[in-house]
C-alpha cells in the first residue's frame, strides 16, 4: 500500500505556498531552515495521522545519499525528532530510523533534468534496504520536494522488488501537482538565494558552526570556474576547506574531470 503527504502542495511557480529564498538556503545547507521544515511536517503529519501513527512501530527514511548528505536527510533528522517529541506526549513510541543504502552513478544536478534524463539516471544507482528490521512496521520515505517523482518511483520499484508488504507512505515539504514542467520550477526554486558564490558564503556565515556542507554546494562550489572558486575558498574557513576536501575524496569527486583544477587548488588549502 502507498500513499502520499506534502506540508505544500503547488502547481506552478506562481502558486508556492512558502518562500522561496528559505527553500534555497536550506537546499545549499541552512540547519535552521532544515528544522523548521523537519517541524513542520513532522506537525502536519502528526495531526492528520496521529492514530495510524500511535497504533503501529514506524520506520523513518530519510533520502537516500552516498557518502555526504543532502538536504533531505537533514531535515529528515528533525523530522524524527519532532515526531518522536509529539508521540511521546501522546503516550506512543519514538520512531525507528534506518537507511536506503546507494550508490550513485552520477554529479548532474537534477534541478536542470527533465523525468526521462533523470530515469536514465537514476537507472544505474543501486539500492538496498534492510527486510528482516522492517518487518510489519509502517513506513515513511522523506524528501524535501516531490517534483517528476523519479526517486519515488524508483523506491517504489524497490520495495516491489523485495515483495515488501508494509504499509509505504512517501512524505515531502512540497508537492508540485499536475504537469507542470518540473526541471525549470525545481532549478528556479533550488537557486533562488543562490546567484553566486558569495550568496552561498553569506549563508556560511549566517549558520556558523551549525551550517552543514552537504552535496549540492560541493557540487556547486567545484564547478565554479577557477577564479571564482579560489576567491570562495579563501573566504571560506579552514575547517570548511577541510570539510569540502575531504567530502570530495568521499564522494570520488577528485575524479571527475570537470572538478579536476579545483580540487588541485582546495588539496593545497588545507
Amino acid at each position: 500500500m502507498y500513499n502520499r503527504f506534502a506540508a505544500h502542495y503547488f502547481t506552478t511557480q506562481n502558486d508556492i505556498p512558502f518562500c522561496p529564498d528559505q527553500y534555497s538556503r536550506f537546499k545549499f545547507g541552512s540547519n535552521e531552515l532544515a528544522k523548521q521544515f523537519g517541524y513542520e511536517l513532522a506537525q502536519k503529519f502528526f495531526d492528520k495521522h496521529a492514530d495510524l501513527l500511535l497504533s503501529n512501530k514506524v520506520v523513518v527514511f530519510a533520502s537516500p545519499y552516498n557518502f555526504v548528505q543532502n538536504a533531505a536527510s537533514i531535515m529528515a533528522n528533525h523530522f524524527v525528532h519532532k515526531l518522536n517529541r509529539l508521540l511521546v506526549n501522546a503516550n506512543g513510541q519514538h520512531v525507528e530510523t534506518s537507511v536506503i543504502h546507494r550508490r550513485v552513478t552520477y554529479v548532474n544536478d537534477y534541478g536542470f533534468l527533465s523525468k526521462e534524463k533523470r530515469k536514465s539516471l537514476i537507472s544505474n544507482d543501486t539500492f538496498y534496504l534492510n527486510k528482516k528490521f522492517i518487518k510489519g512496521k509502517v513506513l515513511l520515505f522523506l524528501d524535501d520536494i516531490r517534483i517528476t517523482g523519479t526517486h519515488e518511483d524508483k523506491l517504489i520499484e524497490l520495495i516491489q522488488a523485495e515483495k515488501l508488504t508494509n504499509n509505504c507512505m512517501f512524505l515531502y515539504y512540497a508537492e508540485l501537482l499536475g504537469d507542470s514542467v518540473g526541471a525549470d520550477i525545481e532549478a528556479y526554486l533550488n537557486l533562488h538565494a543562490i546567484k553566486s558564490p558569495q550568496n552561498l558564503l553569506s549563508v556560511m556565515e549566517q549558520e556558523g558552526a551549525h551550517y552543514n556542507l552537504i552535496v549540492r554546494p560541493i557540487k556547486y562550489l567545484m564547478g565554479q570556474p577557477a577564479p571564482e572558486f579560489l576567491i570562495a575558498l579563501h573566504a571560506m574557513p579552514k575547517p570548511l576547506r577541510e570539510e569540502l576536501y575531504y567530502s570530495c575524496l568521499g564522494e570520488g569527486y577528485y575524479c571527475v574531470p570537470a572538478y579536476q583544477t579545483n580540487f588541485i587548488q582546495l588539496s593545497t588549502c588545507i
